[in-house]
């Protein structure tokens, strides 16, 4: 997971700027008329995203066509992001590419190695309709993380996934990202997340549910594997030369290079796992 700073831009400017562009008046009056509780829906948002408090927050179960407040029916709220906010014909594509451009280095940081290529919904506009446009709620995501995670809904804090703006501190700085060798030809990896025990029990469980919820075993695994056939030739040099000792030293080296950047990363996991296998450096790499 990568952390991203809260983006530095107010709902209100969003909002107008979306609503404005509508060409249908009776539908611009209609969004104007409930202006206060698409601001109220915002700031709920903000306060239990802080506290990590947005299971609270109740879907909206009509269809499309339904009305979710005043005279606005949710496929209109829906349709203020994707036909007002994604568009870059329009005005308030601005604030699309700004979030965009959020994500360090265009990474994914649900899964912090894809590329982020589309803006995803922490709480799905289909079931949340009123923050359809937030720009709190709207994180650049890669295209498995999008439509990957699963439809349902958290109603307990322990299934919230993690939320890259508003939870950072010990999920970015401590480890809970780790892997193993499986001692197979060629050898492979096992990712799991195992928090620290000093961690509630609702920030470990969801730690645990983030991983789940993203599929980063299987994902990573490829990642890793990849990784791995690169090593060989890499690995055979070392071994050469120094035996044991320098595949070791040589993994221990890539471990602590990946660590300074990410703690939780998949290439952190891996050379972590790979450096402390007596199996792997003593030829298993082969």
């Amino acid at each position: 997971m990568r952390a991203i700073p809260l983006p530095q831009l107010n709902f209100t400017d969003v909002l107008n700027t979306c609503v404005g562009s509508i060409s249908n008046q009776p539908l611009t009056t209609r969004l104007n008329a409930i202006n206060p509780q698409l601001n109220n829906a915002a700031q709920d948002f903000d306060a239990k995203a802080t506290t990590a408090d947005l299971f609270q927050i109740l879907p909206f179960a009509g269809a499309d066509a339904d009305i979710v407040s005043g005279q606005v029916t949710k496929a209109e709220l829906k349709g203020l992001y994707t036909f007002h906010l994604v568009p870059a014909t329009k005005p308030a594509r601005q604030y699309y590419d700004y979030l965009m451009m959020r994500a360090p280095l265009r990474i994914c940081p649900f899964c912090g190695f894809g590329q982020a290529t589309t803006l995803d919904h922490y709480l799905p506009k289909a079931k949340f309709p009123l923050l359809s446009v937030h720009p709190n709620n709207l994180i650049p995501s890669c295209a498995d993380c999008n439509k990957g995670k699963s439809a349902g809904i958290a109603v307990t804090k322990e299934q919230q996934s993690i939320h890259p703006y508003f939870d950072q501190a010990h999920f970015i700085n401590d480890q809970w990202l780790f892997a193993e060798v499986i001692e197979t030809s060629p050898a492979t990896i096992r990712y799991y997340a195992q928090a620290p025990a000093n961690w509630s029990t609702d920030d470990q469980t969801r730690i645990s549910n983030h991983f789940d919820e993203f599929k980063l075993a299987q994902r990573f695994c490829v990642q890793a594997g990849d990784e791995l056939s690169n090593l060989r030739g890499e690995l055979e040099i070392d071994f050469q030369v120094s035996q044991q000792a320098g595949v070791e030293s040589a993994l221990r080296k890539k471990y602590i290079g990946a660590s300074l950047q990410h703690v939780n990363s998949w290439r952190t996991a891996l050379y972590q796992a790979l450096a402390g296998s007596n199996w792997y450096c003593s030829g298993g790499f082969k």
